[in-house]
């Protein structure tokens, strides 16, 4: 207290080197440029994460006040967890004006260009032009994953959609640069792995549940931070900043 200081938690990120630096700030920069105005707000936010069947627990932060152990242990069960637990693999878009039907990666099947195309792109991004934009202008944005930056793929989303950020002009490496990543899937989380879950038949239904409870308001107020997320990533000379 005398010395008006707070404790904060060290953070984990990528290795970024000089070159993937300067290209942070290079790219967002233009990013910067070319969604300026509002422009930002027409964008679909894309992203795939890993749920498994465990409960969110955070040793740091979650506490228990009790007047010993064994009234703590009364309140607050011990967390379960198990060496492998059972996943599935999740991708989902959001935008301002509103988000993507959750999709479920097939169990060992590698997301290869043809298979995101075939399993992703043709059945749930196409129809938005329709059903979630209504004939506007959009822009596509998914990250530099090899069966994102596959030719074949950027020349499908060339062809099927208003506008896209090509894997040349988004940032890699930059899981603070997404709303998905820096705010929308901590609080899918949250909501979906309060307790843990007994299989994936039961997580499934649970991550679609609450994927569409997630208020429009959270979802918009996440994407208003995008442009400062960028003007973050320039001034501090392409470093983290969240």
């Amino acid at each position: 207290d005398d010395l008006e200081v707070k404790a904060f938690h060290r953070r984990t990120g990528h290795v970024l080197t000089l070159e993937l630096k300067k290209k942070r700030v290079q790219k967002s920069k233009a990013l910067l440029k070319r969604y300026a105005n509002g422009l930002y707000q027409n964008i679909l936010f894309t992203d795939e994460k890993i749920f498994d069947l465990e409960e969110c627990f955070n040793r740091q932060n979650d506490r228990v006040y009790a007047r010993n152990a064994t009234m703590a242990r009364e309140v607050a069960p011990r967390i379960q967890r198990a060496h492998h637990p059972p996943s599935v693999m999740v991708w989902w878009g959001v935008s301002y004006n509103g988000v993507t039907p959750i999709h479920f990666c097939e169990k060992g099947v590698k997301t290869s260009g043809k298979v995101y195309r075939e399993t992703v792109l043709g059945p749930l991004v196409k129809k938005l032009n329709t059903e979630l934009f209504h004939g506007l202008n959009w822009t596509f944005q998914q990250d530099s994953a090899p069966a994102h930056r596959a030719k074949a793929t950027q020349s499908w989303l060339q062809e099927n959609v208003p506008d896209f950020i090509s894997y040349e002009e988004w940032p890699s490496a930059s899981p603070d640069l997404n709303p998905l990543d820096y705010s929308l899937w901590n609080e899918l989380q949250r909501r979906v792995c309060n307790k843990r879950h007994c299989n994936i038949d039961a997580l499934q239904p649970a991550i679609v549940k609450e994927a569409k409870a997630i208020p429009l308001d959270t979802i918009r107020a996440s994407i208003d931070a995008w442009p400062e997320r960028l003007r973050a990533c320039i001034r501090a000379r392409g470093h983290f900043e969240n």
